[in-house]
């Protein structure tokens, strides 16, 4: 598979401003115990829809919280200009004030699974990516929904929060997550409730919100568990703004690419 940068194309009004395509990224919404919630999707023109292809769910950052069914596709704006991913990507939209878990975790998945449901998605090779909460979020679902991903991509992310969290933060938390962390050690509990899933973590060595040793720690504790496939990308003089780097990481897609969930 030939793969020239990255995954998004945005293009930039006359005013400055970015115009996102509705033909390039349809809008799709999925109902969740009663709740309409919108998400975008890229599908790869021409593609076979005879053919099995992946897909990647995407979980972006704290700042493209809302509910405009738009910020989410700019977390990339500058990495892709003009290339056409292989695969379908999944963009859904954390509301504000939460973030992945719970009601927001779960909207991401049913809007996963019934974009996998339309377009004849490969069951077996579902990507899970995410950047900064994105990435934590992603740590999460890894533990939350075991052996249905065939690779996780965390950038910027951590499995312990960041400041304290409150009772109600943790209450949103799934009861796989809610038992890791009450591990005496997080990470093992964390990297033995992930498995032998292949996981390529990013994370910038200056990270100045994510501190980089929790990545650094959780790489090296899923390699211990005995994980035969993860690989660890560090950014020097790179701060917390690492999504660029990660999505232009030369090796990555054909990486992703040679992952698939043996069943």
């Amino acid at each position: 598979m030939r793969i020239l940068v990255s995954l998004f194309v945005l293009f930039a009004t006359a005013c400055g401003g970015r115009l996102i395509s509705e033909e390039r990224f349809p809008s799709r919404s999925v109902n969740l115990d009663g709740q309409q919630h919108n998400f975008r999707i890229f599908v790869p023109p021409g593609r076979n829809s005879g053919e099995k292809i992946p897909v990647m769910l995407y979980l972006h950052g704290s700042n493209r919280r809302g509910s405009d069914n738009r910020s989410q596709l700019e977390d990339l704006a500058e990495v892709m200009k003009e290339f056409t991913p292989p695969f379908i990507v999944v963009f859904p939209q954390c509301p504000e004030g939460t973030f992945w878990a719970g009601p927001a975790l779960q909207q991401a998945i049913a809007a996963l699974d019934q974009t996998v449901k339309e377009f004849n998605g490969d069951e077996n090779r579902l990507y899970l990516a995410g950047y900064s909460m994105g990435g934590f979020g992603a740590w999460q679902a890894a533990v939350t929904y075991p052996h249905k991903f065939a690779a996780v991509v965390p950038v910027a992310g951590g499995i312990l929060p960041v400041g304290q969290p409150s009772e109600e933060d943790k209450a949103l938390l799934s009861p796989a997550v809610r038992a890791a962390n009450q591990k005496s050690d997080v990470y093992k509990a964390f990297a033995d409730a992930i498995g032998d899933t292949p996981v390529w973590v990013f994370h910038g060595a200056q990270d100045e919100a994510v501190p980089v040793e929790g990545a650094r720690k959780m790489v090296e504790t899923l390699k211990v568990a005995g994980n035969p496939n993860v690989k660890y990308t560090e950014f020097e003089n790179v701060g917390h703004g690492s999504v660029i780097n990660a999505f232009t990481e030369p090796g990555l897609y054909n990486w992703l690419d040679a992952q698939k969930l043996v069943k």
